[in-house]
């Protein structure tokens, strides 16, 4: 007798664990479905070979009109490709001389614990608005997002354009 309330305690249990669970909602729960537009930073983007992980575009101090793309860029391919071109809201941006040779399997950081730098020194936008920003490549192409702008505190503390103004402007 003791073995059939064991097993039937046990059939309930296992029964009893999709009501229990709180997201549970079947194929139609929001938990099942992932978000078409972008939901905050850290965006992801694929082009080719070429994978651009967590971008963030974080704006520079207080009264400036800069920013500092935040971002690691990945070469999952067989041969080499290059970053050529940068765009912040439609004006070129400055990317670190040498900084965007990848070679096959290679990734770069931009911009945190890193050498190399992605800046706009000609930004006009606020925190908590997204951005357009393009990135071309040799080989992989064109690769167009939406960044969401975050102001430099908390996690993006102390990030600032580097060097601090542009060295293409004319002096």
């Amino acid at each position: 007798m003791k073995r059939t309330h064991a097993a039937a305690a046990a059939v309930l249990a296992v029964l009893a664990v999709p009501a229990l669970t709180g997201c549970f909602n079947g194929q139609a729960a929001t938990t099942t479905t992932q978000a078409t537009m972008n939901s905050g930073n850290g965006v992801e983007a694929t082009q080719g070979a070429i994978n651009i992980e967590a971008a963030t575009l974080v704006l520079g101090p207080e009264g400036s009109s800069t920013a500092t793309l935040t971002t690691r860029i990945v070469n999952a391919g067989l041969e080499p490709d290059a970053l050529t071109y940068v765009s912040i809201n439609g004006i070129p941006a400055y990317v670190t001389e040498g900084a965007g040779e990848l070679l096959p399997g290679a990734s770069i950081s931009f911009g945190y614990e890193s050498d190399a730098w992605i800046n706009s020194y000609d930004l006009d936008a606020t925190a908590a608005t997204y951005v357009p920003v393009e990135m071309g490549f040799e080989k992989a192409g064109l690769v167009k997002m939406s960044l969401l702008a975050v102001p430099p505190v908390g996690y993006y503390e102390g990030i600032a354009p580097n060097p601090p103004t542009n060295p293409n402007a004319a002096s």
